[in-house]
């Protein structure tokens, strides 16, 4: 048949007569009202997107692009004979279906295969299951065939992000098919081994971690499945363990032939919520001793090195037996990528902790469900309390609602080479139901860029799938806010917030592997090459790529695109390749790297950069008379210690080659094939100079002819604890002074920016070692501009120093009235919420930074601001917090920031510098400072003010003896106008204190309408 003759049946065939893989797609399409595939191939993006939901919409626009690229061979292929089934191969079940089973979402009964599948090419499910099924099945393994291009260690539990909200209809549906079919469930497991391999493989990893619960996994499993025979358990495990290895995912235990499969099945789900819990136990602490630096490696700590804690009985950290007997079974090569993903999340309860707050937001890494909910549960625990009583359950109710865990996958990049864009997306997550109402507001690079309701579902509520297009860049800058609608003031108030950044794998530059699916992906931190990958370089602009050995331009791509002075290069790269990226200008190269080796350099002590953007670092004397200031450098080889062995390590400071004391962090048992890492601290060596004008530290392969495939260039100037002393409020600036201590006799001179070409500099500051140097400069600079040179070495630096870079943001008419008289509630109330909305601003990256707001002695605000970002807190949004406590009097509550930034030395220990400075002067109450009770006129008593109210106020008095019983009701009532400066006791509260009898008053302020507003009330003593 001629080509033409296909496209012209294509247009007169029904579309049930079409073969279509996806049989769920059919019917979706036929419900939607096209008799005719053109016809519905003919509509644009947007109306096929409108139509139909994300994943079906995506499988039309790819028929309808095969459509237009090659339209004889698509209509060739839609117009083939479906597959039917030989009625000869088929014994006929003698049963009818039951009547039950009428509205079954099958095309045809299981109950026809009764024979033996062996010997039948069935290769597609045929309409035997449901579309749920069918569509779960394309999905995993989409899945599984991206992660097995990404790594050699694939774990099932990987592919659960892909079903984040459809595990439960994953679970269910297979249930139902099983129970389904009680009395053949044989052949059900024979047609799932056949059609459904991949999704089984989701379903029964997914399944053993759920009801594993520390002693028993297959006695649940099968139980909740009504399967009490023996061969078929047997059957179950082994479709499960066939596929796995079929599909080259690490067996456990395969020396044991009962707890083979126990083990396999539980280290796949990504190990049960009862083992994270006790693991959550260890890893929590663990991660607080690496945030103090004392293990790990620049305030991180790999997977491999927190397994070994883990597995080490004499360690402090090791968990429970049965978890531990667990974990032992596993390679670590296997699961380590599980548990630093998991120190990567404990590493923000660390943080978040700190703060204080009633809501933490964090990246989940990728860790599997139960690890999360583990955590949840673990963060969310509230201890008994040790009073009983109505307060101690109200005390109670508070606690347990005052901390939310919210967690969310990391976004996914991927860049359109067609296109020239990078798309941020997070996919579909559910979250509990106390969320709903609220929303996500996603910023990229400080700018709102997209918002997502939490929408109200059976039980839960669902976050939808969410992408973000942006234009090819180095570096991408992230911040998720929780966000939740304040009933009262009609507007969202932020609860929460999550930093997610993107950085380069490689100095210089961004790579995107081309994946199974024909995306580019944004490369994995650790991301090993295991085979040849098409990988797009984005570089900025007047750099290029230099291909090494294993590189291959790719043809179609003969030069490179130009994406908003960003390019992009394209290679076929192999395992083991080098490569460097060079400024085109000079033939500098800025990066070098092999794909055999992982270099990471720890710049948590830097302090800025030169002139000619090397980094630069200060000096941290030690015991050892030597710098902790200095950055620590490991290289990891990825081909064993022998790899090591191959490495000429150097290191060259202001022309002088330098000793480098290393020791060895570990080595795998199989020395040629496992990875081995070496680590170089020069803070354990006196040859270091504490002012180095510039130092280089190289390593060269020496079978590739001394090839470059590490450098690091770095700066030291003989300073330390540089900090900010002080900050003021001028004029509605910040303005900060800064300082530092020099370590040795050395020259200052500052540098104007502006001025300095003009040849003008500040005067010549000369110190003597361990005397300070002190300049001052807006808050919210980025860099402080000095030139220092040592006197006894000459040696000279052009040194920017990395200012803390904060701005603030105060509402002027709040500042303006701060100078008149302390803030108070009165303010609050009259002013609401809309007046009272403060802004932080971080400005560049930084190390260590963090900020802390608090009134009097209550955290309003807390955030590590690391990356650029604008931030806010709102004073009046909890406007009881000016309630006045103490019936004697009201106390000042200041508005105070607290910076962290720099260091401190004062107290003999290198511990994070704070400097606070007052934003606003507030206090409690209304604006009534005391009172005295005095006589007035014809013998009556008047209570006399100290201040005068800033708001109408209403008075109740009570008995003291009976005030706060329940519907005790006021012996007299009074009512005081703004700016009075007293209040007429009424008779019956006279007689009360002529009488020696304690009077409560309860002062309310006044809304708009004159009602009073007891919630906030403040209560006095009258004697």
């Amino acid at each position: 048949m001629s080509e033409a003759n296909y496209l012209e049946r294509l247009k007169k065939a029904p579309i049930s007569e079409l073969s279509f893989d996806d049989v769920g797609l059919r019917r979706l399409i036929q419900n939607a009202g096209f008799c005719y595939l053109p016809d519905l191939l003919s509509l644009t993006d947007q109306e096929i997107d409108a139509r139909f939901d994300g994943r079906y919409a995506d499988s039309i626009i790819k028929m309808r692009k095969k459509y237009r690229a090659v339209p004889e061979a698509f209509a060739a292929s839609m117009l083939q004979p479906k597959m039917v089934e030989n009625p000869t191969n088929v014994k006929a079940s003698p049963k009818s279906r039951p009547p039950h089973e009428s509205n079954i979402e099958t095309a045809s009964s299981i109950e026809q295969y009764e024979y033996d599948l062996s010997h039948f090419p069935l290769t597609r499910s045929h309409g035997l299951f449901s579309a749920k099924l069918e569509e779960f099945e394309e999905r995993a393994r989409g899945a599984f065939d991206d992660l097995g291009s990404r790594s050699e260690n694939v774990m099932v539990y990987q592919a659960f992000e892909e079903f984040s909200v459809d595990l439960d209809g994953l679970s269910t549906a297979f249930e139902e098919l099983i129970k389904r079919y009680p009395t053949k469930p044989r052949i059900v497991l024979m047609l799932i081994d056949r059609c459904l391999p991949n999704a089984f493989m989701v379903y029964v990893a997914d399944k053993a971690r759920r009801v594993f619960n520390g002693h028993n996994l297959w006695g649940n499993f099968f139980a909740s499945l009504g399967i009490r025979d023996g061969s078929v358990q047997g059957i179950v495990k082994h479709i499960f363990i066939k596929h796995v290895e079929e599909r080259g995912m690490p067996l456990y235990g395969r020396d044991e032939e009962v707890n083979h499969y126990y083990y396999t099945a539980l280290l796949h789900g990504g190990l049960s919520e009862d083992s994270w819990s006790n693991l959550w136990e260890k890893l929590l602490p663990l991660a607080k001793e690496v945030s103090k630096g004392s293990l790990g490696f620049g305030g991180e700590m790999d997977g491999r090195s927190v397994l070994r804690e883990l597995k080490n009985p004499e360690s402090r950290y090791a968990p429970e037996k049965a978890v531990l007997n667990i974990l032992e079974k596993a390679p670590d090569s296997t699961i380590a990528p599980l548990f630093e993903a998991s120190m990567r999340v404990a590493a923000q309860i660390v943080d978040s902790n700190r703060a204080g707050s009633r809501y933490t937001m964090l990246s989940s890494f990728g860790l599997p469900e139960a690890a999360m909910q583990a955590l949840r549960d673990n963060q969310e625990r509230v201890p008994p309390l040790a009073t009983g009583g109505r307060a101690a359950a109200e005390t109670q109710e508070r606690r347990s609602g005052a901390h939310r865990l919210i967690y969310l996958p990391i976004a996914s990049l991927q860049l359109d080479l067609s296109e020239g864009v990078v798309t941020m997306r997070w996919p579909r997550q559910q979250f509990p139901l106390h969320f709903a109402g609220d929303k996500i507001d996603y910023y990229v690079d400080g700018e709102l860029k997209a918002s997502s309701e939490f929408d109200m579902s059976v039980g839960k509520c669902i976050l939808n799938a969410v992408g973000i297009a942006v234009n090819p860049r180095a570096r991408y800058d992230v911040e998720l806010k929780l966000m939740q609608k304040d009933e009262r003031a009609g507007d969202y108030i932020e609860l929460s917030s999550l930093s997610q950044s993107f950085s380069r794998n490689k100095p210089g530059c961004f790579e995107f592997i081309k994946d199974a699916k024909g995306f580019c992906r944004l490369r994995g931190k650790n991301e090993r090459l295991t085979k040849k990958r098409r990988i797009a370089y984005i570089v900025k602009d007047g750099y290029k790529i230099v291909p090494g050995q294993g590189m291959k331009a790719v043809s179609e791509y003969e030069a490179s695109g130009d994406w908003n002075d960003n390019q992009i290069f394209i290679y076929d790269v192999e395992p083991g390749s080098a490569g460097s990226v060079v400024d085109e200008l000079t033939g500098e190269e800025v990066a070098v790297w092999q794909e055999r080796y992982v270099a990471k350099v720890d710049k948590h002590r830097i302090i800025g950069e030169t002139s000619d953007g090397v980094d630069l670092y200060g000096c941290v004397p030690n015991e050892l008379n030597t710098s902790d200031g200095l950055p620590s450098v490991s290289i990891e080889a990825l081909d064993g210690a022998s790899a090591l062995k191959d490495l000429d390590i150097m290191c060259c400071c202001d022309g002088e080659l330098v000793s480098m004391p290393r020791c060895a962090i570990y080595e795998d048992d199989t020395e040629n094939s496992g990875i081995a890492r070496i680590e170089f601290n020069p803070s354990k060596t006196s040859q270091f100079s504490w002012h180095i004008e510039e130092c280089v530290l190289e390593a060269r392969q020496k079978s590739a002819g001394g090839k470059v495939v590490f450098r690091y260039r770095f700066a030291v100037v003989p300073i330390q604890e540089f900090r900010p002393l002080s900050i003021s409020i001028d004029h509605g600036r910040a303005v900060a002074e800064y300082g530092f201590q020099a370590c040795l006799p050395i020259d200052v001179v500052r540098i104007y920016e502006e001025a300095d070409a003009e040849g003008e500099c500040d005067r010549l500051n000369s110190l003597n070692a361990w005397e300070r140097y002190e300049a001052k400069a807006l808050l919210k600079d980025e860099f402080l501009h000095l030139r220092i040179r040592s006197r006894e070495s000459g040696k000279e630096t052009d040194a920017k120093l990395a200012l803390a870079a904060i701005g603030v943001d105060i509402p002027e008419r709040l500042a303006n009235l701060s100078k008149e008289r302390p803030i108070c509630l009165a303010d609050a109330l009259e002013l609401g919420p809309s007046a009272a909305n403060f802004k932080i601003i971080s400005y560049g990256w930084r190390y260590n930074r963090a900020a802390l707001v608090m009134l009097g002695s209550k955290p309003l605000f807390f955030k590590n601001l690391k990356q650029p970002g604008e931030y806010g807190f709102n004073l009046f949004r909890h406007a009881s917090l000016f309630q006045q406590t103490d019936y004697r009097a009201s106390s000042r509550l200041p508005l105070r920031l607290s910076l962290c930034y720099g260091d401190d030395v004062s107290t003999g220990e290198l511990i994070p510098a704070w400097t606070d400075v007052q934003m606003l002067d507030c206090a409690e109450g209304l604006g009534i400072n005391g009172w005295k009770l005095s006589p007035g006129e014809s013998l009556g008593y008047v209570l006399r003010f100290e201040g005068k109210p800033l708001c109408d106020i209403h008075f109740r008095f009570f008995r003291r003896s009976k005030y706060k019983e329940r519907d005790e009701k006021p012996i007299a009532t009074a009512f005081a106008e703004k700016g009075s400066a007293e209040v007429t006791l009424p008779l019956s509260v006279v007689r009360q204190l002529s009488n020696k009898r304690e009077v409560a008053v309860e002062m309310s302020p006044s809304d708009f309408f004159g009602d009073p507003r007891r919630e906030y009330a403040t209560s006095i003593i009258l004697k």
